[in-house]
């Protein structure tokens, strides 16, 4: 059976484990990697003062050990804070593990008990947690998955917890445990749970620096590099999903197409760099202006498709004018730069059993429609049924 010592030596070697697994993220530029890594250096260098303790002078037996160790916990806490964009005051972090070491000290020299020394190490953790598990569950970011933020918000919680039953059971029966190398049952069990305290929020973190890089990977695949719309990729297999619900469920799906007018002749007159800001601004004012449920993507240089689910003809056309009216700017649009531009458009609605092509080229031919008829202005497929397409 493993002694304490063993015990703390393994928690030990899980550190520089955890520390290599953070470090190796490290690359990524995500806030709060450097914060847990840290605070898994520091956490080896505390298990191993605490497993060496009876060899040392006990001012780093007792106040040191413990203050690095705390630091520690707080540096995963900075690294949870940073991670979500929270901010956390250093001095308020550094303030709290002075007053641990100096608790500390008092229930060593002043009046010389170890669990209250205990019960002061586990406050301070169940602290140190709970805010963690506030900081994780408080999040309001977009979430790729529930699962890393329940497993790390819930681990937390968890070990808030048994910190809170290992100070009462020290409040309990104070002369129960008197060392933290002691090999008695309570001790083992509490020591050998405490000393995965690092490595699990430490897990959770990594879960979560995972499901933000996942996130970004599919971001970066999936969604147009410079607007932020759906990219043309995306935009098609999300038709193609949307078109086998359409087929199972019956219900409408319109399309619309829109194309910024004279564009060229923007790029020609004010640069590039105006021109994508119109671009830009083109989909910040198309996304307040069509549902949640709708798909907006840029499916060439200057053009657009709207997907619109369970949406029929009049409903598309409505959509469509809204559209338009949203995109008729004045100069000096977003930051002053972007100068006035208009939108034509064209909408289409699917006929049962037709293929998404067939859908967007009619929907792309009436957008032609529109800027032959004068740009500026919305029309329906079925209204220019028979129409030539203009280039």
């Amino acid at each position: 059976m493993p002694s304490t010592f063993h015990i703390i030596l393994i928690a030990a070697l899980f550190c520089v484990l955890t520390f290599l697994v953070s470090f190796s993220l490290v690359r990524s530029g995500i806030a709060g990697i450097r914060e847990w890594a840290a605070a898994n250096a520091i956490g080896f260098f505390a298990f191993i003062l605490y497993a060496f303790g009876r060899e040392l002078p006990p001012l780093i037996a007792y106040e040191v050990a413990n203050g690095v160790y705390a630091a520690a916990s707080a540096a995963v806490l900075l690294g949870y804070r940073r991670f979500f964009g929270r901010r956390m005051p250093m001095g308020l972090l550094a303030t709290g593990v002075a007053c641990v070491m100096l608790a500390i000290a008092v229930f060593h020299y002043v009046f010389d008990s170890f669990a209250l020394r205990t019960v002061v190490v586990s406050m301070f953790q169940v602290a140190v947690c709970l805010m963690i598990a506030l900081t994780v569950f408080g999040s309001r970011q977009s979430r790729r998955s529930r699962y890393p933020h329940l497993f790390a918000g819930g681990m937390a919680i968890v070990i808030a917890a048994g910190h809170t039953i290992r100070a009462a059971v020290h409040v309990a029966d104070p002369g129960q445990m008197t060392s933290l190398l002691q090999p008695s049952p309570w001790n083992m069990l509490f020591l050998s749970a405490g000393t995965m305290t690092l490595p699990v929020l430490t897990l959770g973190a990594v879960m979560l620096v995972h499901d933000r890089m996942m996130a970004t990977a599919e971001r970066a695949a999936n969604r147009d590099f410079l607007t932020g719309a759906w990219s043309r990729r995306a935009f098609f297999e999300i038709a193609e999903r949307e078109l086998g619900r359409i087929a199972r469920s019956g219900q409408n799906l319109s399309l619309i197409m829109l194309d910024i007018d004279n564009f060229k002749q923007i790029n020609d007159s004010s640069g590039h760099a105006i021109g994508d800001l119109v671009l830009v601004d083109a989909v910040l004012r198309a996304d307040a202006a069509i549902r949640s449920v709708d798909y907006f993507a840029r499916v060439g240089g200057e053009e657009f498709a709207v997907l619109l689910p369970d949406t029929n003809r009049v409903a598309a056309s409505a959509v469509a004018n809204r559209l338009r009216a949203a995109l008729e700017t004045q100069p000096g649009g977003g930051d002053g730069r972007v100068p006035a531009y208009t939108v034509s458009i064209g909408v289409a609605t699917l006929v049962g059993g037709e293929a998404f092509a067939h859908l967007m080229a009619r929907a792309d031919s009436a957008l032609y429609q529109a800027k032959a008829m004068g740009r500026n202005r919305v029309v329906s497929s079925e209204d220019s049924a028979g129409q030539p397409r203009h280039p």
